[in-house]
C-alpha cells in the first residue's frame, strides 16, 4: 500500500563527510542538488519512502543517478528523494573519470539494502557518538562504492583488458575487509587468479601490493583527518582490514612511509604551526 505523503521540510543528517537529505512531498517535485566541486552526489527518486520507522516498505519504481555535476538536472520529479553527498575521493580507483553522469542499477542485490539503510540513517534521531559516527560514515561510503561497482559491472561483461580496472574497483570497495585477498578478488570477478595476476604483472605490480597500497592510502587519509584523531592506531588498522597496529606499521614501511604514529604526529605539528 502506498504511503500518503504531505509536504514536509527536508530532513538532513551528517555522518562525517557524508551528508544525506530525505525529501517528501504530496506531489512530484525535483530535488535540489548541493555539492562542492570536490564532492559527488547520488540522488534517488521514488514514489514512497523505502523505510518507515525502520521497517522496509514494498519496493516500487525507482531511478538513481550518480553525478559529479551538482547543477545537472539528473533525475525526474518524484514524491520522494534521497540525496547523498560525499567526497569524490571515495570513488578513487572505481573507474569513473569526472565529470560524469552515471545511472545506478537499482536492481542489483546491493542497491535496496543500501537505500533503506541510508533512509533509516537520515530519518532516525538516535544520538551518535564520535566513534559510531565514524563507523556509520565508513559503512555508508563502502555501500556507495559497492553500489557503483555493481552498476559499472552491469553495463557489460569485463573483457580481459578491463580486468585490472575491475579488480581495482573491488579492492577499493572492500579495502576495510580483512578477508580481502587476491583469490577473493578473482572469485568475485569470476575469473582465474592466474589470469588476474597476469594483468597486474603486465603493469609492473602484483595484486597483493595493490591491496596493501589501498589499505595504506585509506589509513593515511584517516590519520591525517582531525575528525578521526580519537581513533587509536589499532582502530585505524582495523578500519583498513588489518589485524593490529604492528601490521599497519609494516604495511607503511613496505610502501615507503613513516610509521602511522609519525604520520599522525606530523599532522598535529602542521595544525600547531597553522
Amino acid at each position: 500500500m502506498a504511503t500518503v505523503l504531505s509536504d514536509v521540510p527536508p530532513t538532513q543528517a551528517d555522518f562525517g563527510s557524508v551528508r544525506i537529505r530525505a525529501l517528501l512531498s504530496a506531489h512530484p517535485t525535483t530535488a535540489p542538488l548541493r555539492a562542492a566541486p570536490d564532492e559527488v552526489t547520488l540522488v534517488v527518486a521514488l514514489d514512497r519512502p523505502p523505510s518507515i520507522r525502520g521497517v522496509i516498505t514494498e519496493k516500487g519504481p525507482c531511478v538513481a543517478v550518480l553525478t559529479s555535476d551538482a547543477a545537472a538536472d539528473t533525475v525526474p520529479p518524484a514524491k520522494c528523494h534521497l540525496v547523498l553527498t560525499f567526497p569524490a575521493q571515495v570513488l578513487n580507483g572505481v573507474g569513473l573519470e569526472a565529470p560524469f553522469l552515471q545511472a545506478i542499477d537499482t536492481h542489483s542485490a546491493l542497491f535496496w539494502p543500501f537505500l533503506t539503510f541510508a533512509w533509516t540513517c537520515v530519518t532516525t534521531r538516535d544520538r551518535q557518538t564520535g566513534l559510531s559516527l565514524y563507523f556509520m560514515e565508513r559503512l555508508l561510503q563502502e555501500m556507495v562504492v559497492g553500489v557503483v561497482v555493481a552498476s559499472l559491472r552491469a553495463r557489460h561483461d569485463k573483457p580481459a583488458a578491463d580486468l585490472h580496472a575491475a579488480a581495482l574497483s573491488v579492492i577499493t570497495a572492500r579495502v576495510g575487509d580483512p578477508d580481502l585477498t587476491a583469490a577473493s578478488v578473482a572469485a568475485e570477478l569470476n575469473t582465474s587468479l592466474r589470469t588476474l595476476q597476469r594483468q597486474f604483472s603486465a603493469r609492473g605490480t602484483t595484486m597483493d601490493r595493490s591491496i596493501r597500497n589501498a589499505r595504506v592510502r585509506h589509513a593515511m587519509a584517516l590519520l591525517r583527518d582531525p575528525a578521526y584523531s580519537s581513533l587509536s592506531i589499532e582502530r585505524v588498522a582495523h578500519a583498513c582490514g588489518l589485524a593490529n597496529g604492528s601490521s599497519l606499521a609494516r604495511a607503511f614501511a613496505a610502501e615507503g612511509h613513516p610509521s602511522p604514529t609519525r604520520v599522525r604526529a606530523a599532522r598535529h605539528l602542521r595544525a600547531v604551526r597553522a
